[in-house]
C-alpha cells in the first residue's frame, strides 16, 4: 500500500439533550473523543484542523479548538456556507495527505441553533468563547457567490422550504399524481427515514412516526409550506457536533493503529448545477446531482444499488426523489443510514459529518462500502463520497465533471415580468398560527424564461392546494415591488 493513502482512524459525534451549549466547546469534545477512537498520540502529529462553518460568529474556529487542544503551530481552514461542504472539505484533506501535504488532520463542525433559539426566546444573547478581533482562518474552502439576488429574495424563493415544495409540486406534475396520492407517497418515503431514526442513539426525534402522522398537519405538525408539514423539513433545531480524523496509511501504523479500524475514502466527485436556480430548464431536476454522483459510479464501477450503506442528502422529501432518479437507486431502497435532517437532525452545514461518522463505524464492524452525498443551496452544489474497508487499486482522486453541467441548456435571466404565462410550479406558505398566508409561484413565459409570483387570492390559493395546477395559465399584474401578483386565468 502506498504510504500515503488516506485513512480514516478516529470519529465522534454527540447530540446535546440539554441546553446551553457552546459550538467551539463542543467540537473541542467531539475531536478529543475522535482522537481517542484514533489513539491519542496520533495528536503530535496534526496539521490541520478544518471547520465546517456553521451559525455563529467565529471567523476562526479552527484556531479556538487548537487552543482547547493545547496545539500551536496548526493550520487551521474554515468552508463557506453549504449541504456540502462537510464532504468537500474531507475530500480536499485526504487529497492533501495523498500528494504529502500532511500527515494528520482533524475536520470537525457544530451547531448550536437549539441554544441559539432558546435564548433568543428567553430575551439574552448566546455566550460565544472570545476570539482576536483580526482572526481570519489559515485557508478559506468553497465558493462565496450568493445562492440568490434581490428578486429571489423579494419572492422569497431565497427561503430553503418555499424552493424546495415548489420543486416538490413540479414533480408531482410530472408523476401525475393527484395532491392526496403525492402526498401519501412522500409520507411514506419520510416514515422510512424515521424508522431508521429510531434505532439511531443519536438521532434527535426518535419517535418513529408513521405516514399518516408525517402527513397529516397539526398542532404539533403544523403546515410550512405546501405540500410539508413540521415533520417533512431539515430539522435545524438541534445542538450537534462531529468530528473526523483522517492520516495517512505510514502515520496510522506509526500510531499504532490496528488496520482493522482504517476505513478508506476510495473517491469523491461534485459538480455545481446552473447557479442561479431562475435560469434552470426544470425545478424538480438536478442535472448536475446526476452528472458528478454517475461520474463516480463509474470510476468505481459499480452502481449504487450494489454499496452496502448508502446516505443521500435528505433535506426534503423532493431532495430524494431527485437523487434516487438522477443516481439510478431502486425505488423503496434505503436512503439514509442516520434518519436525514429531519429525524436524526440536520445541524445547517454539518450534516454530513454525522452520516461519516456512522458510516465508518458500520464498515469498522461488519466491512463493505459506503455511498454518501450532500447538496448545497437549492440543488446548487453537490459532493459524493465513497467509503471502503479496503483500498482500491489506484490512488484517492475527485472528479470535477462540472464542465458537462456548464454545457447544458439554461433558461434565459430576465428581470422583466411578462403579462401571462403559465405555471411551473408553485406552494402556499403557512403562517404560525397554521393558516395559508401567500402562495409563490414559478411562472413560464412564452420565450421560456421563468419569473417569480405571488399569488394572493383565497380561491386562487385553495385550487393550488387542492388541484394540481401546473400548465394552468395565469394574468400577472406589476405591484409596487419587483415581484408581480398573478392570478389564474
Amino acid at each position: 500500500m502506498d504510504p500515503r493513502t488516506p485513512v480514516l482512524v478516529g470519529v465522534a459525534q454527540h447530540t446535546a439533550a440539554t441546553t446551553p451549549n457552546e459550538p467551539v466547546e463542543m467540537m473541542a469534545a467531539v475531536a478529543r473523543a475522535a482522537l481517542d477512537d484514533a489513539d491519542p498520540r496520533l495528536l503530535d502529529r496534526l496539521g490541520a484542523i478544518r471547520v465546517i462553518r456553521g451559525i455563529n460568529p467565529y471567523n476562526d474556529p479552527g484556531r479556538l479548538v487548537a487552543d482547547a487542544l493545547g496545539l500551536a503551530g496548526v493550520s487551521t481552514g474554515l468552508t463557506q456556507h453549504g449541504g456540502q461542504e462537510a464532504f468537500d472539505l474531507v475530500t480536499a484533506t485526504a487529497i492533501d495527505i495523498a500528494n504529502g501535504h500532511l500527515d494528520a488532520a482533524l475536520v470537525c463542525g457544530a451547531e448550536t441553533m437549539r441554544t441559539r433559539r432558546k435564548d433568543k426566546s428567553a430575551g439574552i444573547r448566546s455566550t460565544y468563547l472570545p476570539e482576536l478581533e483580526d482572526a481570519a482562518p489559515d485557508t478559506s474552502y468553497g465558493s462565496t457567490a450568493p445562492y440568490w439576488d434581490e428578486l429571489d429574495t423579494a419572492a422569497r424563493t431565497n427561503v430553503a422550504v418555499n424552493f424546495y415544495a415548489m420543486a416538490e409540486t413540479a414533480r408531482r406534475h410530472r408523476n401525475r399524481e393527484s395532491p392526496e396520492a403525492h402526498r401519501a407517497r412522500i409520507s411514506e418515503l419520510w416514515a422510512a427515514a424515521a424508522a431508521v431514526a429510531a434505532h439511531n442513539e443519536h438521532a434527535v426525534l426518535r419517535s418513529a412516526p408513521n405516514a399518516e402522522e408525517i402527513g397529516t398537519p397539526s398542532d404539533a405538525n403544523r403546515m410550512v409550506a405546501d405540500p410539508y408539514p413540521k415533520l417533512m423539513t431539515s430539522n435545524v433545531n438541534v445542538d450537534m457536533a462531529a468530528a473526523v480524523v483522517i492520516c495517512s496509511a505510514e502515520a496510522a501504523s506509526a500510531a499504532g493503529i490496528p488496520d482493522d479500524r482504517w476505513v478508506f475514502p476510495l473517491a469523491a466527485s461534485g459538480a455545481y448545477d446552473h447557479w442561479q436556480t431562475r435560469t434552470r430548464w426544470d425545478l424538480d431536476r438536478s442535472p448536475a446531482m446526476g452528472i458528478a454522483g454517475r461520474s463516480l459510479l463509474t470510476h468505481l464501477d459499480t452502481e449504487i444499488d450494489a454499496f452496502d450503506h448508502v446516505d443521500l442528502y435528505s433535506c426534503f422529501p423532493i431532495a430524494i426523489q431527485v437523487a434516487q432518479e438522477e443516481l439510478g437507486q431502486t425505488a423503496g431502497a434505503p436512503f439514509t443510514i442516520t434518519g436525514g435532517l429531519t429525524f436524526n437532525g440536520g445541524p445547517f452545514n454539518t450534516y454530513c459529518l454525522h452520516p461519516l461518522v456512522t458510516a465508518v463505524h458500520r464498515i469498522r464492524e461488519t466491512g463493505g462500502s459506503a455511498f454518501l452525498s450532500g447538496n448545497g443551496g437549492f440543488f446548487t452544489k453537490h459532493a459524493f463520497l465513497a467509503l471502503g474497508s479496503a483500498p482500491t487499486d489506484g490512488p484517492f482522486e475527485q472528479l470535477r465533471p462540472q464542465d458537462a453541467v456548464d454545457a447544458l441548456p439554461s433558461r434565459p435571466l430576465t428581470t422583466e415580468s411578462p403579462a401571462t404565462g403559465v405555471l411551473e410550479a408553485y406552494t402556499t406558505v403557512f403562517g404560525r398560527d397554521g393558516s395559508p398566508d401567500h402562495s409563490i409561484a414559478a411562472v413560464l413565459a412564452t420565450d421560456g424564461s421563468r419569473s417569480w409570483a405571488r399569488m394572493f387570492d383565497p380561491a386562487d390559493i385553495e385550487q393550488l392546494r387542492t388541484c394540481d395546477a401546473v400548465s394552468e395559465p395565469v394574468r400577472l399584474e406589476t405591484a409596487d415591488g419587483p415581484i408581480p401578483t398573478a392570478q389564474l386565468a
